[in-house]
């Protein structure tokens, strides 16, 4: 379950000042633990390629002597995908000046020293929210990143070009991906009609619980065998928000009916994370952001689907179901959001923040990873 890092009090609990006050930081949403949920390849510097054998099979046969089987199956071959990185940079520039009219200014140094920020308590959580934003930006465009190149909005620029293509777009450009190029498509049939077009075109748009099992199902059932047999533990199904929500409501009206399916009473026990059928459920909530800022003809290719009438709809929510082996991020680092020096300029009397690092993104095989929308 994605987590609202916040912290209340941005100096410490200790910090008593004449006029003591909390620092009441930015929200900063951002999704479950990137080691957890992805394969991740250090020490990538340009290009890492994968190399992919496949399994085989029918390749046993009843022994015919001194002569060759006559069964020989498929033969062992090796494919190749490529994680391909960009140069990633943060260059921040704190001026001490910007705070002198707050309470935190008795937190500075004192006379000459005044404008170094250097092993305040300030600096510590200037460096932490820069950490998060990596973190965010990351996790932003894995999945909704754009290649830069002519067409590029500018409200995108920064914001969903700085790591190149992600996995959204990598995913159109594969015409064995769930609905030949787009996310595959389940159609609603609620309890109350028919399925409101704000649910599926609005980002936020509310999802029926009758509807939110549909869904899952669909995600579940229909993926690839191989995907199917992946252990419920290595895979994860990232999903919009309102998804999310609307199963979780499916959860308490289960519970509150008595009928509890143990598989998933953990949830509505009031732990931290949610499962369908033994794999974990995601809240994406970049991918809000993504599909509100990436609109028209910008909006990724995989959201744009057919209804039940034959018209293209440009969906704003679904479900990326995968083996989490399969979901691949390479860089040159370990943690990036750890790669970060502040220190004090002190000809232009400003903190300086820094980091340097590269990403991309990629899946592996295309048979574990399957995605589901719902229309009307």
């Amino acid at each position: 379950m994605a987590a609202a890092d916040i912290a209340q009090n941005g100096l410490g609990a200790a910090y008593n000042g004449t006029y003591a006050s909390k620092i009441l930081l930015e929200p900063m949403f951002h999704s479950d633990d990137i080691m957890r949920n992805y394969t991740i390849y250090p020490n990538v510097k340009y290009k890492q390629n994968i190399l992919m054998a496949p399994s085989l099979k029918s390749i046993t046969a009843l022994n015919s002597g001194c002569v060759a089987n006559t069964c020989v199956g498929t033969q062992f071959t090796v494919t190749q995908k490529t994680i391909t990185v960009e140069n990633v940079s943060v260059k921040q520039t704190q001026c001490w000046d910007e705070f002198k009219s707050e309470v935190i200014v008795e937190s500075y140094k004192n006379g000459i020293n005044m404008p170094d920020l250097s092993g305040t308590e300030l600096a510590q959580v200037i460096i932490d929210r820069v950490r998060n934003g990596i973190s965010n930006d990351m996790i932003r465009n894995m999945w909704a990143g754009m290649a830069a190149g002519a067409g590029i909005p500018a409200a995108a620029d920064c914001t969903y070009t700085s790591m190149g293509a992600g996995l959204w777009d990598l995913l159109a450009a594969d015409a064995n991906f769930a609905g030949a190029n787009k996310l595959d498509v389940v159609t609603g049939t609620v309890a109350n009609g028919a399925l409101s077009v704000a649910a599926y075109q609005t980002v936020g748009g509310t999802i029926n619980v009758a509807d939110v099992a549909l869904i899952l199902d669909k995600a579940f059932a229909s993926a690839p065998s191989e995907l199917q047999q992946v252990s419920a533990s290595e895979k994860r199904m990232f999903v919009t928000p309102n998804i999310y929500n609307a199963y979780y409501a499916s959860l308490t009206l289960v519970a509150n009916t008595g009928a509890v399916d143990y598989g998933h009473s953990e949830a509505q026990a009031g732990k931290s994370r949610l499962y369908f059928r033994g794999i974990e459920v995601i809240a994406m909530y970049e991918w809000d952001d993504a599909l509100t800022a990436r609109t028209g003809a910008d909006l990724p290719a995989i959201f744009t689907v057919t209804d039940t009438a034959a018209a293209a709809v440009n969906s704003k929510q679904g479900v990326i179901y995968a083996a989490k082996a399969n979901i691949l991020i390479g860089t040159n680092v370990t943690a990036p959001e750890n790669e970060l020096k502040m220190f004090y300029d002190e000809v232009g009397e400003n903190m300086l923040i820094r980091s340097y690092f590269t990403m991309g993104f990629q899946y592996g095989w295309t048979n574990l990873i399957y995605g589901v929308t719902l229309t009307a």
